[in-house]
């Protein structure tokens, strides 16, 4: 087995949100991936399988395996290019839980860019004015006055809740032990708080433990929540995250249109290796 980590959403090391990648470990099980992961302590890790020429990934955080996720999927497009490319620009297809996406890759002397498709999102749940007031709650927050838009549930492969504020993300704080029980009746897995003004926002395992320094899978949504409510149009949308970790990264993400109607969100990343890891086993 290999394993190497590479930093996502930077373009220097030591920034952005870290990641671990392990290769040649087609023989792993669940129950050791999640041993590895747990050992690693990253917000979440990434395993890939070479099965039929065909590149097969899972992703765990300490606590669970994801069905979906964004920072992994663009770092290990670097360890695919790295590995596997022989251009200056690669497209690849990734399965992961059974889905097929796309990546695509480009390396210049200066910079490594991946790009992931997550496709059109799905709008399941717009909760109620009451429904969204628990979760304000939670965090120590108030819905913002004169705000149109209310908190949905968004998903291109893992479904949050996005919660819409107003220059309040320096006041969270969790008031319950877990925010499972709140938002899985609405079909969501975590949370997002967007201020819809800066386009900045924060995110957490849903006990509160692990702040996310940039979110990959929660771009998309969010992108999907500020084009239909006309917080941006089509084009490019950047996302800051992270300043309150120490390490403020930015999510870019393309929204591509077509009739008024979003196609596809493409979320892009600089990612820079930081070390190959020795494996004892």
């Amino acid at each position: 087995m290999k394993c190497e980590l590479v930093d996502v959403f930077a373009r220097e090391k030591l920034n952005g949100n870290g990641l671990t990648i392990f290769s040649d470990c087609d023989e792993l099980c669940s129950k050791e991936m999640l041993a590895w992961a747990q050992e690693m302590r990253q917000f979440e890790s990434i395993f890939l399988q070479v099965k039929a020429d065909e590149y097969h990934a899972r992703i765990f955080t300490v606590e669970e395996e994801l069905g979906f996720a964004g920072h992994p999927l663009l770092g290990l497009t670097y360890h695919l290019h790295e590995r596997f490319g022989s251009d200056s620009e690669h497209e690849w297809t990734v399965h992961i839980n059974g889905r097929p996406l796309r990546l695509s890759s480009k390396k210049t002397d200066s910079e490594f860019i991946a790009t992931m498709s997550q496709g059109r999102p799905f709008y399941s749940y717009s909760l109620s004015e009451d429904e969204a007031q628990v979760l304000y709650s939670s965090l120590n927050l108030t819905k913002p006055d004169g705000l149109s838009s209310g908190a949905e549930v968004i998903s291109t492969g893992l479904p949050y809740v996005i919660l819409p504020v107003r220059s309040q993300l320096e006041n969270i704080s969790f008031n319950v032990r877990d925010l499972s029980p709140l938002i899985e009746p609405y079909g969501g897995k975590f949370l997002y708080v967007l201020d819809v003004d800066t386009l900045e926002g924060r995110t957490w395992d849903n006990k509160g433990l692990f702040e996310d320094v940039a979110t990959g899978s929660a771009a998309g949504p969010v992108s999907a929540y500020l084009f239909k409510h006309g917080f941006v149009g089509d084009g490019e949308v950047i996302i800051k995250q992270g300043r309150f970790l120490g390490r403020p990264s930015e999510v870019k993400v393309r929204v591509v249109t077509c009739s008024s109607e979003i196609e596809d969100l493409q979320v892009s990343a600089n990612v820079v290796k930081v070390a190959d890891i020795a494996i004892l086993c």
